[in-house]
């Protein structure tokens, strides 16, 4: 599995726009401000690094029914993208996989309160840290969400996360409850996941990861690394100002 992070505070549209796709550039085109149009430019992006690396250079992309993004030309080959004010992630996996991140911000409790389980809640409020706490909780629901590919077609409160350890950050175990459809009672989903969580730039965002297969710690990636795979050399050259 493939994790990346990167900051796109720095990203020049116009110099990278010509390496995404005409969607994403239409896609891209409906927002109006400058920092909404560098995380959606950034995200296929970093998502063309990561495939690279899997020896893909030429992606497809399709949605399924519920709107999830996929490799047509390559459909054992899974992804997901999320953003978030400054930074894009990526994760790229051979088994369904979902990412979120976040940035940590003040924020009011009582959405915790009113959306997600009282297990859920009562461990954010027992927690020294309550906002770091509540956005671990999210990205750890989002990216499950994302995984299983509803989004937020799921509920926030059919399913819990239940974390058997008093702080994330200690290698807790951590393990999906579905709501049961004849009970409505919460028990352990069928086939549990996998998930990492980490706090990424001095702790100023969180993010998550949610699959099937073996998780590996992300790895944060410059965007000058990211040009140096995807910018032409002749284009790279021309930047320089060096001529053949």
């Amino acid at each position: 599995m493939l994790v990346y992070y990167m900051d796109v505070s720095q990203l020049d549209i116009n110099q990278m726009e010509h390496f995404v796709s005409v969607e994403r550039l239409e896609k891209t085109g409906r927002y109006v401000f400058q920092k909404d149009k560098k995380l959606s430019i950034g995200a296929e992006l970093l998502l063309k690094y990561a495939l690279i690396q899997l020896n893909i250079f030429n992606p497809v992309l399709g949605h399924d029914n519920y709107g999830k993004p996929f490799l047509v030309n390559h459909p054992h080959v899974h992804f997901n993208l999320s953003h978030s004010e400054e930074y894009v992630a990526c994760a790229v996996s051979d088994s369904p996989v979902g990412v979120d991140i976040e940035q940590v911000h003040d924020i009011d409790l009582n959405i915790a309160q009113h959306y997600f389980f009282g297990s859920e809640y009562h461990h954010i409020q027992n927690s020294a840290h309550k906002q770091r706490t509540f956005f671990q909780l999210w990205v750890l629901k989002e990216s499950y969400m994302k995984m299983i590919g509803l989004g937020f077609r799921l509920p926030l409160d059919e399913f819990c996360i239940d974390i058997q350890n008093s702080s994330l950050d200690k290698h807790a175990r951590i393990r999906v409850q579905s709501r049961e459809e004849k009970t409505k009672r919460l028990e352990p989903a069928e086939n549990q996941p996998e998930f990492g969580v980490w706090s990424l730039a001095g702790e100023k965002y969180i993010m998550a990861v949610c699959s099937e297969s073996r998780i590996n710690k992300p790895d944060l990636i410059r965007l000058e690394d990211l040009k140096r795979e995807i910018m032409p050399e002749e284009c790279q050259n021309q930047r320089r100002g060096i001529h053949p």
